[in-house]
């Protein structure tokens, strides 16, 4: 799964890294942010609701590539506007063809990519109930593409808004370590391979959601900052303080 991440840069970074003209940021506004989580569940879409998590998104358009801001997670057609009380923050790669929640998108190719510089998972500790939570990034790319879906929602003040998604698959060998209870990492899109998910056909898109190659990510423990959804600051990142127990690096 994948339900923290970052994007530590800046929205010129992002128009760059995604080759995307000017006319096309359509984001209100864009911090840097180190601890991302999803909106928090049965909340009610409203722009003054703070449970709400807003993040960038590229989407496909007649102009070529667009920035626009989305709401995360999901939230079904059928659901008007409210965040469901099951998680739709991930998409099964394996199921999101057939899973209600989710056919929809795939279904009218309404595919996006997802803007991270990193993210978050816990390991369970062996003999303990205790997780460490450690950060992933790639060895290469500052910036990480997730594969996304998304959904146009109307909500009741007749303004539609725009919800997404990120596709998940089977860890790798690197992800199966740390992400030891349940072994999924999400869907990452290397750069060539972009608009092949965005406007490729269904065929090519679903061949893109296998497990990432292994020997491109590297993680590090960090502390239990990041458990706390409003925790947001570079502290998070640090690599764990050499007075707690070590942990093997990957």
């Amino acid at each position: 799964m994948c339900g923290r991440f970052n994007i530590i840069t800046d929205s010129q970074a992002l128009v760059e890294a995604f080759e995307i003209l000017y006319e096309n940021v359509q984001i209100e506004s864009f911090v840097p942010r180190y601890n991302i989580s999803p909106s928090k569940r049965e909340a009610a879409v409203r722009v003054d609701n703070p449970d709400i998590t807003t993040i960038p998104v590229v989407l496909h358009s007649e102009n070529g590539k667009v920035l626009k801001s989305a709401i995360w997670p999901l939230v079904p057609v059928w659901a008007k506007g409210v965040i469901p009380k099951y998680s739709t923050a991930n998409a099964r790669s394996e199921t999101m063809v057939e899973k209600n929640s989710f056919r929809h998108s795939w279904k009218h190719a309404q595919r996006c990519l997802i803007p991270a510089t990193g993210f978050y998972e816990w390991q369970l500790v062996p003999g303990s109930s205790r997780k460490q939570p450690w950060h992933i990034q790639h060895k290469n790319q500052k910036i990480i593409s997730f594969a996304g879906l998304w959904e146009p929602v109307n909500l009741d003040d007749r303004k539609t808004a725009l919800f997404c998604t990120i596709v998940t698959t089977q860890a790798n060998e690197l992800m199966s370590e740390i992400h030891n209870s349940d072994h999924r990492m999400p869907v990452i899109i290397d750069p060539e391979s972009r608009d092949e998910w965005l406007v490729g056909d269904s065929e090519t898109a679903f061949s893109l959601t296998g497990t990432y190659p292994d020997g491109m990510l590297e993680a590090y423990p960090i502390s239990t900052q990041v458990n706390n959804p409003h925790a947001d600051s570079a502290e998070i990142i640090e690599p764990r303080s050499q007075d707690q127990p070590e942990q093997q690096l990957f």
